[in-house]
């Protein structure tokens, strides 16, 4: 009896531990522009979300061969979002899907 009793708590704790740890995930995620043009505009959603949120960088802009980091934590802790770089010569690159619960460094490359 004691034995159930302490497994079933030593379950407990674990079932706890992973949940907690759950919403402890870094979202953090470095943009890295190596295309050989500035970005002028960076936007992300929720995968799957109809629309586009503002433009992250407001007024700045971010040249190429720099880096700007980004916090993706939201109420909801999803994972997967959708970028969207406008660049100064009229490109736009789109990528879906994005993990930033698993990466730390994303790169726009030419």
């Amino acid at each position: 009896m004691i034995r159930t009793g302490l497994r079933l708590m030593v379950a407990c704790l674990m079932l706890a531990a992973s949940a907690a740890s759950a919403d402890n995930i870094d979202r953090n995620v470095r943009i890295h522009n190596d295309t050989g043009v500035t970005i002028y505009r960076f936007y992300s959603t929720n995968s799957g979300a109809t629309k586009w949120g503002n433009d992250v960088m407001g007024s700045s802009t971010l040249p190429s061969g720099s880096s700007m980091r980004l916090n993706f934590d939201n109420r909801y802790n999803y994972c997967e979002f959708d970028f969207r770089a406008e660049f100064a010569d009229g490109d736009v690159l789109q990528k879906n899907n994005v993990n930033v619960c698993e990466i730390a460094d994303y790169y726009y490359t030419q």
